[in-house]
């Protein structure tokens, strides 16, 4: 009874107010993770998406979703339409002047905090000490698989994006022994099944051998050992956008009910994101991170 009169009265309140229509927001965002999406969302109401047990859903697809889902629960009316292509790097950008109101993709808090002026910045949907990242190779690729330790790690070549800011800092850290840039994640994918490069991080996903495959590429991540991504990722929204200010208390409070109701935990442990599996696998570049502290 309650939501139907409260739908109800929303009907009402338009009729007096007038103008009753959910604004209109471009976003942003990569191509691939919003074609995945779009396969898992299927035409649904967002919120009845509950099942992120799609071998692709990735953090950033698993994300897509959820920032939707939070928006939604805390009451922002936003009729949302996508531009596509590589926006790793130009998001951060038109979040600063205004341009685009919120990333659909969590970011790095040490990314951010910088311009905390410009943006607001939600809770952590990922605290820190929580992101693993595998090493993932190619089937074939002997060398890179007999890889335990840091020193081993070393001797290979490694290919990122340098837009993602604490992947790239700490494949620095690490320092093998070439480190390419390449801004998509699919062309990556790409050079490693080639044995171009050796390895790429990406994250864990449903079951092992975790593997990533397209029509052209198969990576599998080496066994038994893991990269610490050291830093807390977080939901940004433009304070210089008209909508920002409204659109994050919005995101607050659905984030909130995300989080009490287990969907966030849930969804990232469906997707393999948080994975009991690698638990206690070995933290390659766990000297690093003590001394970074």
């Amino acid at each position: 009874m309650g939501h139907h009169f409260s739908h109800l009265a929303s009907i009402v309140l338009c009729i007096i107010s007038a103008f009753c229509h959910a604004e209109k927001v471009t976003i942003s965002v990569e191509t691939d993770v919003y074609n995945i999406a779009q396969q898992i969302i299927a035409d649904r109401d967002i919120l009845a998406v509950k099942d992120f047990s799609s071998p692709s859903a990735q953090r950033d697809v698993v994300e897509f979703i959820l920032v939707q889902q939070a928006l939604a629960l805390g009451g922002a009316d936003l009729n949302f339409s996508f531009t596509l292509g590589n926006y790793d790097a130009r998001n951060i950008k038109l979040l600063l002047d205004g341009s685009l109101l919120i990333n659909f993709d969590s970011m790095w808090l040490s990314q951010v905090e910088k311009y905390s002026d410009d943006l607001y910045i939600s809770a952590p949907v990922i605290n820190k000490g929580e992101y693993w990242a595998g090493l993932y190779t190619a089937v074939d690729n002997n060398k890179a698989l007999a890889t335990k330790q840091l020193s081993d790690l070393k001797k290979l070549s490694v290919i990122s994006n340098n837009n993602w800011y604490v992947d790239w800092k700490t494949l620095n850290q690490i320092s093998p022994k070439v480190l390419i840039h390449d801004e998509e994640w699919v062309s990556m994918a790409k050079l490693v099944s080639l044995k171009w490069v050796d390895v790429m991080l990406a994250p864990f996903n449903l079951k092992q051998p975790f593997t990533y495959q397209g029509d052209d590429y198969k990576i599998v991540a080496i066994d038994k050992v893991k990269v610490a991504l050291n830093d807390s990722r977080h939901f940004v929204v433009s304070k210089k956008h008209p909508l920002g200010r409204e659109t994050f208390i919005a995101l607050q409070k659905g984030m909130e009910q995300l989080r009490k109701q287990g969907a966030i935990n849930k969804a990232y442990r469906e997707s393999g994101f948080h994975n009991a599996q690698v638990k206690d696998w070995h933290v390659i570049n766990a000297t690093l991170i003590k001394a970074d502290k």
